[in-house]
């Protein structure tokens, strides 16, 4: 299960979120253990001077009015009662220390005031009021009232008073709810929280999106589609990264279109003196020399012819535009030309998958593919298979193979490897060069591997294929091309 995003602007949002997560947390300690004691000082002087006026009206009331005093003054958070004995000695061995200057309130009785008082931020008190807290707020939006009686809630404190007839007013202080700094800063995070999502999911639409945008126009840039210059938006780095991308693609392209140009000018005026050294050797007497100086000059014309073609295919190449195309009719395509020339090609049945590429550009490298096996192999099998979204074409022939160190080798233009294959076959080594060529501009790679029984494996891996569904079906182009 993948927990932490891959994405750039869901990483920094889960960032943010947990280091204002961890900054609200040392906040919140910092600031309860700065303003516990001012705070419970004042909590407490609250409620020692309204138990202060209640013992006070108590003194001088008859006692048949005690319970309708102590009815009155009662609620939730404090409950009064008169007993003969002090409540909080009972419980004095279990509280803590009393904040300096609290029971400063009962006056000239202050030092006869017994007081039991409990930390309401130790775990037990804090736990529990915290979820009576929750609870009470979730039984108000239903509309219902608490349940629970007064008696149900934590003891925060026990305030035993002596009273003038020598009874003791007994005090219980029961908060209800959460501490009021809780639901404050629980809403101060979610606020901050919010915030800060937001801003860096802006931020980060203004950061991806471009370099979104910059990926695409890469991947076509490898597949030799030159694309429009990309706007210059976003952060100043991303902005200098786009500026500088578009001057490679320029620089690029140029070059490619002055190397082009180039050869095929080479190739064009080597035609001329190549003739006419052709016509003067007619005239060469010796029949065996006039022979072989027209043998040299012929495949002299061969490569020149070839390298003008190379050229000129590079071009078109360029300008042809990707399509939709059906891998599986293109490669049927393909075979059946080849097997109606008399060619020893086998095609299994071929599934059907589409993929974006330029079908004439495919044709010409599977082409030269299978050409290359029937010429050196005796025989051709052409499979095809959709491994995920790569399109896999498989040519295999029954020929010697090729030694492993020369597979890298016969990719390069002009070479051929007279010792591993038939010399009388002809072709000037552009054929798998030019293929490799064209499937690279598609992103993909043509991969050789010598077979075990015998032969040599050449795989042909185009990637962005999927299967053809029946709403696809008319936006194919005709594999024929």
């Amino acid at each position: 299960m993948q927990i932490f995003p891959k994405s750039l602007k869901g990483q920094l949002v889960v960032l943010t979120i947990a280091g204002l997560i961890l900054a609200q947390a040392v906040g919140y300690i910092v600031i309860i253990r700065d303003q516990q004691s001012r705070m419970m000082k004042d909590w407490l002087n609250g409620i020692f001077t309204r138990v202060e006026t209640v013992a006070n009206i108590v003194d001088t009331t008859p006692s048949q009015y005690h319970d309708t005093i102590f009815a009155a003054a009662s609620s939730p958070v404090l409950q009064f009662s008169i007993d003969d004995e002090a409540i909080a000695r009972k419980t004095a061995d279990n509280a803590m220390d009393e904040p300096e200057g609290a029971r400063e309130v009962f006056g000239s009785r202050a030092n006869n005031v017994v007081v039991a008082y409990y930390d309401p931020f130790r775990a037990e008190f804090r736990l529990e009021t915290l979820a009576r807290g929750f609870h009470r707020a979730y039984e108000r939006l239903r509309g219902a009232s608490d349940p629970k009686s007064a008696s149900d809630y934590p003891v925060y404190a026990h305030i035993s008073v002596p009273l003038k007839n020598g009874a003791w007013l007994n005090v219980a202080v029961r908060p209800r709810g959460a501490p009021t700094h809780a639901p404050t800063l629980f809403v101060q995070f979610v606020i901050m929280a919010a915030i800060g999502a937001f801003g860096i999911m802006f931020i980060m639409i203004r950061v991806v999106r471009p370099l979104k945008e910059l990926a695409d126009a890469a991947t076509a840039l490898g597949r030799r589609e030159y694309t429009a210059k990309l706007e210059e938006k976003g952060p100043m780095e991303v902005v200098e990264t786009i500026r500088a991308f578009n001057d490679m693609q320029d620089r690029l392209c140029t070059f490619m279109q002055d190397r082009t140009k180039m050869l095929a000018a080479l190739s064009h005026d080597l035609r001329t003196p190549i003739t006419s050294l052709r016509l003067r050797a007619e005239f060469i007497e010796d029949d065996e020399m006039r022979r072989k100086i027209l043998q040299t000059l012929a495949e002299m014309f061969q490569m020149t012819e070839a390298a003008l073609a190379y050229a000129k295919g590079g071009e078109l190449e360029e300008l042809e535009e990707s399509r939709l195309v059906d891998v599986g009719a293109l490669v049927s395509s393909v075979c059946a030309d080849l097997a109606d020339m008399g060619a020893p090609v086998e095609c299994s049945d071929t599934p059907s998958f589409s993929l974006h590429c330029r079908a004439f550009a495919l044709k010409r490298a599977l082409r030269n593919i299978v050409v290359n096996a029937v010429a050196y192999g005796t025989h051709a099998r052409v499979t095809t298979q959709l491994a995920g979204n790569e399109a896999l074409i498989v040519v295999e022939d029954d020929g010697p193979g090729i030694p492993e160190g020369d597979m890298e080798k016969v990719f390069s233009p002009f070479v051929r490897l007279e010792n591993s294959r038939n010399a009388d076959t002809g072709g000037m080594g552009l054929g798998l060069a030019i293929a490799r060529g064209i499937v690279r501009f598609h992103g993909g790679d043509v991969i050789l591997k010598n077979r075990a029984e015998g032969g040599l494996r050449v795989t042909i891996a185009l990637p962005g294929a999927s299967v053809i569904g029946k709403s696809s079906t008319a936006a194919l182009e005709p594999a024929g091309v």
